[in-house]
């Protein structure tokens, strides 16, 4: 958290954005993952039991360690 005005949740979403972006898309658990968690996590109401799927097809799934660890904001 950066300031008063920061919360969780603007946090978490602002790193997968960050993992989203960085990305170089060559495996698909990273390249649709990362999209698809941020698109998730946009909602006021999360799908907590997709984003802990999704999350660890990630982890397991993923060639290099950002796709790995692009779920541990979640």
């Amino acid at each position: 958290m950066l300031s008063d005005q920061d919360t969780a949740k603007r946090s978490a979403l602002n790193m997968l954005r960050f993992f989203r972006e960085e990305s170089c898309g060559q495996c698909t658990p990273c390249r649709v993952g990362t999209a698809k968690a941020v698109a998730l996590m946009e909602h006021d109401d999360w799908d907590k039991e997709l984003l802990a799927d999704l999350s660890t097809v990630m982890m397991d799934a993923s060639i290099c360690g950002l796709g790995q660890a692009a779920s541990n904001p979640t």
